[in-house]
């Protein structure tokens, strides 16, 4: 029997106990060991993140997007049948692997033959094979034992259902070796997570945050193969104290947000942040477009800046990041002028809009004569009308205008 503090025994040679479990039990207590493996177990938790989807231009990894898989098999299905279900479970393999979690929304389309209305449509997955070589996914209301011909174009479809992602400094490997362009991230080395929004995407830098010379972004320039994103996540004494509920000596000014259990607290967390990225879509931002389907009246003049000078050529009009303001379909820049544009028809050269409420600023007859009832011109020529000596107001389409005039 193990005793504390015995350590190596004379009567023994000395001899080293090759029992790992009885040699520390022998310099602590019976149980040691035990506890040295939760601890040692704890330091090596990891968690894997399936990659999805990348943006050249932004060097993001995202993941918000949808995934395609191809289906390479239709593996055969297990039936449950009892007075309470009647229900098929059904297994396809995908490539390539997708190591994603149960519960995601999965669309299985492609499948032929008499198996075709079973394996297709839109499933909950139940279970996900390891390393995400297969999915598992229910048929209610059915019994089938057989199995899915496949062909080239059967896919899964997984609807992105992604929560979370990996946060500024966290520390993550890929699986493999794989290249996002120019660099090759190499497995088993360590890259450091930045400018992520935790939710939907993130960067990888080669060096932390707290480095004296900041990150420093690595640059995606090609789509890399599937693989995953393997974050550490080692359990410390630290992380057990921060989860205990500390005392709250002041409930109403302080700690309120430990009022509910831990759970609640993560569950309104969320919400907030979900009714914050709506409503953010509805808010006028200076970083991206904003589209509404709300009627919006304006007093006075409305103004379009361009500081960074995207619309010094008329060629960058055609951008879809070039700024604008538009009524319609036509573009109507900085001005509380309404987009006017020439009427081509044959023998009319007529001013038309998409504007419900239209106004001029200034009307200017240009060529051609002017004849006006009771008076007889002798010349007409179309000059700039600097000094004048008669006003004749002119009413068009209920809108008042003056014809200035000079006296020859």
């Amino acid at each position: 029997m193990a005793r504390a503090n015995q350590g190596i025994r004379q009567d023994l040679n000395f001899q080293e106990i090759e029992n790992e479990v009885v040699a520390l039990s022998n310099l602590s207590e019976v149980g040691l060991a035990a506890d040295l493996r939760i601890i040692q177990n704890n330091l090596r938790n990891t968690s894997h993140l399936a990659f999805n989807s990348v943006s050249t231009l932004t060097d993001e990894f995202l993941f918000n997007t949808d995934k395609t898989l191809t289906v390479t098999a239709g593996v055969g299905a297990v039936l449950q049948d009892s007075v309470f279900e009647k229900s098929s479970e059904l297994t396809i393999e995908v490539s390539p692997a997708y190591n994603t979690y149960k519960g995601e929304v999965v669309t299985v389309s492609g499948f032929t033959g008499t198996a075709s209305t079973i394996f297709n449509g839109t499933y909950q997955t139940i279970r996900v094979g390891t390393g995400g070589t297969s999915i598992v996914y229910k048929k209610n209301n059915c019994l089938f034992d057989g199995t899915g011909n496949v062909d080239g174009s059967t896919q899964a479809v997984i609807k992105s259902g992604t929560n979370f992602v990996y946060t500024d400094d966290d520390i993550v490997s890929p699986s493999i070796d794989v290249s996002v362009g120019s660099t090759t991230l190499s497995a088993g080395t360590e890259y450091f997570v930045c400018n992520s929004d935790a939710e939907t995407k993130f960067q990888l830098s080669f060096t932390p945050s707290t480095n004296p010379s900041g990150i420093s972004t690595i640059n995606i320039t090609a789509v890399p193969p599937q693989f995953d994103f393997i974050r550490k996540e080692p359990v410390f004494k630290s992380n057990l104290t921060n989860f205990q509920k500390p005392e709250i000596q002041d409930e109403q000014e302080f700690g309120g947000y430990l009022a509910q259990s831990i759970n609640a607290t993560m569950d309104g967390t969320q919400t907030n942040g979900e009714n914050a990225n709506y409503f953010i879509t509805k808010k006028y931002k200076g970083t991206e477009d904003t589209n509404v389907d709300t009627d919006i009246k304006f007093e006075g003049t409305v103004n379009l800046f361009d500081p960074v000078g995207f619309n010094a050529n008329s060629g960058d009009l055609l951008d879809s990041k070039s700024p604008g303001i538009f009524i319609g379909n036509t573009r109507a820049f900085s001005a509380d002028n309404n987009p006017w544009f020439t009427e081509s028809q044959p023998g009319t050269a007529n001013l038309a809009t998409n504007s419900f409420e239209v106004s001029i600023g200034e009307l200017e007859f240009l060529g051609g004569s002017i004849n006006i009832d009771g008076i007889s011109p002798v010349s007409a020529t179309s000059v700039e009308a600097t000094t004048f000596t008669h006003k004749i107001p002119v009413t068009i389409n209920g809108e008042t205008y003056y014809l200035l005039l000079k006296q020859s």
